[in-house]
């Protein structure tokens, strides 16, 4: 993901209104008065398709170990519910009358297919009542439901694609330019007895390039805490491109300090996104950008080359963001297939609903873990929430 510090900011205004302290202390003696329902969202894919006929006897909850009774399942798709069942006494499923979509476009080029998965995005994912924020490597953009709602998606597509490139240009120059000094201090000539001085321009250059943003844990909870507060789903679409670094020949302590890291508690973080009901889709983009090959900064092609791949680490944190939060990990080359599988199961769930057993609003984390009987498919959903 990469949270540009500034950018942040910018999405966190954006989504100001959150509770405050007092109505906080309400809703902690609300919650102590009140038989809380707690509602989870669940994906479940066999093959890569979602399954659809499942019924509420063909799932089970589980909260913190202990087997919870579940009061509904409702099939919904498109904010539409297409089915429930419920047992008596249960509450009316909630109405989903607005979506919040984030799309942040961590792209070092721009391409065909980026484009292509906005067009679908727009045009096939998007529908009256949701909003809109886009993260680009440069900006950010806030498009309320009205505004959505005045143009055509095609017409917002076209704009938001030009607004796009530009961004990346611009938002990625200090990368292109330290790539390009990169490979031109390699070609440099060097006498023997200072090849270890171009060694260690070599990597502070190295050290340049993957220092170019940062992960903040106060920012990314703060998005997380004001994603809360909002009504409906939230859904954020992490589109992430591979970071790379040409394998100088850099020893192996070097490499492990060159890795991008996390700079958060990844356990901490995955639980505040979860206890917010935010799904994250994390959309990992493998294609190494061309200005990062050595050949088109020298001036000629390289049969041959090797790189370090800088994010993999960062991969791994969003893999399991993902998987926290039951939204998808897509690595690929191609954005717009990403796109349509994240999208598709955004629009595709079942919501099952309890109540908890011995509820207490004691502040600790519930661990929730759905299964469906019978096996051999794969099941998505939030990690649980926090009691408070």
């Amino acid at each position: 993901m990469k949270i540009k510090i500034a950018i942040l900011a910018m999405i966190l205004s954006a989504f100001a209104g959150a509770p405050t302290s007092g109505q906080v202390q309400s809703q902690v003696q609300q919650h102590e008065s009140v038989v809380v329902n707690i509602e989870v969202p669940v994906r479940v894919f066999k093959k890569n398709a979602f399954v659809e006929g499942l019924t509420l006897q063909d799932f089970e909850v589980y909260e913190n170990g202990i087997r919870q009774e579940i009061e509904a399942v409702y099939l919904i798709r498109n904010k539409q519910v297409l089915r429930e069942e419920k047992t008596a006494g249960a509450a009316p499923p909630p109405p989903v009358s607005e979506r919040h979509f984030i799309l942040y476009l961590d792209l070092k080029e721009y391409m065909s297919k980026a484009g292509d998965a906005l067009d679908y995005f727009f045009n096939n994912v998007l529908s009256p009542g949701d909003s809109l924020s886009v993260i680009t490597p440069a900006k950010s953009y806030r498009f309320k439901a009205q505004a959505l709602e005045r143009m055509k998606p095609q017409e917002i597509s076209d704009s938001l694609k030009a607004k796009l490139k530009k961004d990346i240009q611009t938002g990625n120059s200090s990368y292109r330019t330290l790539m390009r000094d990169f490979y031109r201090l390699e070609e440099e000539e060097y006498p023997p007895e200072m090849m270890e001085l171009k060694q260690m321009r070599l990597f502070d250059q190295a050290l340049q390039i993957r220092d170019l943003t940062a992960i903040g844990e106060k920012q990314v909870l703060s998005f997380a805490e004001d994603l809360k507060s909002l009504n409906g789903e939230k859904h954020v679409f992490l589109i992430l491109q591979k970071d790379v670094l040409p394998d100088h020949g850099f020893s192996w302590e070097q490499q492990m300090e060159l890795l991008k890291s996390a700079n958060f508690d990844v356990e901490k973080i995955n639980r505040v996104f979860s206890d917010a009901s935010i799904t994250v889709h994390f959309l990992y983009i493998t294609k190494i950008p061309a200005f990062a090959v050595k050949g088109e900064n020298v001036g000629r092609r390289s049969n041959s080359f090797s790189q370090q791949d800088l994010s993999s680490d960062v991969y791994s944190v969003f893999k399991d963001m993902a998987k926290a939060t039951g939204g998808l990990t897509e690595s690929t080359n191609n954005p717009d297939f990403a796109m349509r599988h994240a999208a598709e199961a955004s629009n595709n769930y079942y919501l099952l609903c309890y109540r908890p057993l011995n509820y207490k609003a004691d502040g600790q984390f519930k661990k929730i873990e759905v299964r469906v009987k019978g096996g051999g498919v794969d099941v998505t959903h939030r990690m649980g929430y926090i009691a408070d």
